[in-house]
């Protein structure tokens, strides 16, 4: 064994350490920016799956968003962590909001009385951006937002698309990321546990959609930390054919990160998704790390969030900028 596999992940530099314990520090000035009126009518709702551990992040990212277009509904799903507290300042700066506990939430999904669908959803926390979304929608259209996302600049494409509709679309990872390669065909992989889902699903795509008489295609890069759509495009019948198909084919897999995200884009990419312009909203990386002042959005993501702590100051600009 390796002498870093004793060490905890997070003490093992500076980026983990900061995404287990820098959420407060680096962004709890949040608190002292003034409240944003949101809309619970609205025609448009942005759900967010938000734990104890990212709290500030959220109230950093949601708000940068709201300064420039607040006739939003804005919905928070409690992965389980969220304290009293938690939810009480999330409900102060954000008057309007509504906020799903995720016993209520666990409550109501079970009511649906599909246990292999419960199961998938409960497996993993980024399923509830897939399954809690379509459950407690009440709009016309939704959108769904990372906690670790930063908006720079007037979305005008996004404000457009909340007013006026249209198809539904993502953001991506720049090129040579997410990037899935068709190496070998199911049959030859060896050990299906230690190949990624998104890359088992992609080579397997053809056999699976002549099984389920679908379309489904997903592009590269695509990233499910910022998408929009029409709040009928997913539907539990569709997911569970889904989702049966690929545990009969991948097993557990399934549980794992990155496949609620393979299964958005799959989805969305088949309804005539289409991609955010890169230049203005990407996934952030130590190669882009240069033009992150130039975007409109960007979503700093795990391995590199805090890269040149060029997150946290992008922040702490948009935190003095509101209040």
């Amino acid at each position: 064994m390796k002498l870093t596999q004793l060490i905890p992940w997070r003490f093992r530099g500076l980026n983990p350490f900061l995404n287990t314990y820098g959420d407060k520090l680096l962004f709890g000035k949040i608190t002292r920016t003034p409240p944003v009126q949101t809309n619970p009518e609205a025609k448009v709702e942005v759900h967010s799956a938000v734990p104890h551990r990212y709290l500030y992040a959220y109230l950093v990212a949601i708000k940068s968003l709201l300064q420039y277009h607040n006739d939003l509904s804005v919905v928070v799903h409690d992965d389980g962590s969220l304290l009293d507290a938690d939810k009480t300042l999330i409900s102060q700066h954000l008057p309007g909001c509504r906020i799903i506990d995720r016993a209520v939430a666990d409550a109501e999904f079970e009511k649906l009385n599909n246990p292999f669908l419960s199961k998938v959803r409960g497996s993993y926390t980024s399923y509830l951006k897939l399954f809690d979304t379509t459950l407690f929608c009440r709009a016309q259209r939704v959108m769904i937002l990372d906690t670790d996302t930063l908006f720079l600049k007037r979305p005008a494409a996004i404000i457009d698309w909340i007013i006026n509709g249209g198809l539904p679309w993502y953001h991506m990872a720049p090129q040579g990321r997410m990037k899935v390669h068709k190496e070998l065909e199911i049959a030859n992989y060896t050990d299906l546990q230690k190949v990624h889902i998104q890359t088992l699903i992609i080579n397997d795509l053809d056999n699976i959609n002549q099984t389920l008489n679908t379309q489904y295609h997903i592009q590269q890069g695509f990233c499910s930390g910022f998408i929009g759509y029409d709040a009928d495009t997913i539907k539990f019948d569709e997911l569970e054919r889904l989702f049966k198909l690929l545990y009969e084919k991948f097993g557990d897999k399934i549980f794992l990160w990155g496949a609620e995200q393979t299964t958005h884009g799959l989805i969305l990419c088949a309804k005539g998704a289409q991609a955010l312009p890169i230049e203005d909203y990407f996934v952030f990386t130590q190669n882009n790390a240069d033009n992150a002042k130039d975007g409109t959005f960007i979503h700093f993501v795990g391995e590199n969030r805090f890269y040149n702590l060029i997150y946290p100051k992008q922040a702490s600009d948009i935190i003095k900028r509101l209040r």
